[in-house]
């Protein structure tokens, strides 16, 4: 993406309106300590995830990211699970399967797996309006089986975050 240099000598402040298309006209950043534990195959909201964002056009692009430390757990040789990004009710380029973040341990013996690992996730979409949006993520585990669960911020000793980024179109 070129950067343009926008002059703004004796024009004030430029106008949303007039900014040129891919450029940044605003960005928030939410984090959150609080942990989650998800033990359902039903999408469960991550604590503490939600926050409103207000789109400056209706026009823009809002690109939306996450960063997440998650541990997945299980009594048997596999774990796992999905989490997503909701806006307004929906999720955006939902998972199309229950295993996004998954273990698996093979072989005899293996009678439980656990996992703790970073995950993140990028999507967009057209902001079509400029009403505040409430943005939060929602998790669910691959199957109910053998304690299976997910767990966002263990112990609250970690950090998650959603980004939002507003670009021009």
């Amino acid at each position: 993406m070129a950067l343009t240099k926008i002059n703004f000598t004796g024009q004030g402040v430029l106008p949303h309106s007039k900014m040129p298309s891919d450029s940044v006209l605003q960005t928030k950043f939410h984090s959150w300590t609080t942990q989650t534990m998800v033990t359902s195959t039903s999408y469960t909201d991550i604590t503490d995830s939600s926050f409103t964002f207000t789109p400056k056009l209706a026009s823009s692009l809002l690109v939306i990211s996450y960063s997440i430390p998650y541990f997945t757990y299980s009594d048997t040789h596999y774990s796992g699970g999905s989490v997503d990004i909701n806006v307004d009710g929906s999720n955006i380029m939902q998972s199309t399967a229950q295993y996004e973040l998954y273990a698996s341990w093979a072989g005899s013996g293996a009678t439980s797996n656990a996992l703790y690992s970073r995950a993140s996730k990028d999507v967009s979409i057209n902001a079509s309006n400029t009403n505040a949006k409430t943005i939060k993520l929602q998790a669910q585990v691959y199957d109910t089986n053998n304690s299976m669960s997910i767990r966002i911020n263990e112990s609250g000793n970690y950090r998650s975050s959603i980004k939002v980024v507003e670009i021009a179109a």
